[in-house]
């Protein structure tokens, strides 16, 4: 491609005043010295000019609240997701700790039993929770 063909490619961005510097230097350099050019970013310039006069529109209002209720409901979903993940920290250290205050105080038996139902009831909420969560969004995803 010509350095001519580039330039024309790039001025209707340089009319909007969307090149970088090299970009823009490049153009301007090139419109001094070819008329054609010259006068196509003259256009776009006008063409520029008169789009920023026409008044902007105004987006819907349900379409405003549509998307910060969706912001909103990302914003829960993101806190329930983190606050999820400190309890599940927080229950694994627990059960740990009672393991071994267990093992201290009654054995390595009493504690093994301890661990396995502690395990058992901790993979059975975990995966009520994963359906649970499931159902919500196969919820909210009808409504």
């Amino acid at each position: 491609m010509s350095d001519h063909e580039s330039v024309q490619q790039l001025l209707a961005l340089s009319a909007a005043g969307l090149l970088d510097a090299g970009e823009e230097r490049l153009v301007r350099e090139h419109a001094r010295q070819c008329a054609a050019c010259a006068a196509e970013l003259e256009e776009f310039a006008a063409l520029t000019a008169g789009l920023s006069a026409l008044p902007l529109p105004q987006p819907p209002a349900y379409l405003l609240a549509q998307t910060s209720a969706l912001l909103a409901a990302e914003a829960d979903r993101r806190q329930a997701a983190f606050l999820a993940g400190a309890v599940a920290v927080f229950a694994l250290v627990f059960v740990l700790l009672i393991g071994q205050t267990l093992r201290t105080l009654a054995g390595d038996s009493a504690a093994v039993v301890w661990l396995g139902w502690a395990s058992i009831t901790s993979v059975l909420g975990a995966a009520s929770a994963l359906v649970l969560a499931s159902r919500r969004r196969l919820e909210r995803s009808i409504v």
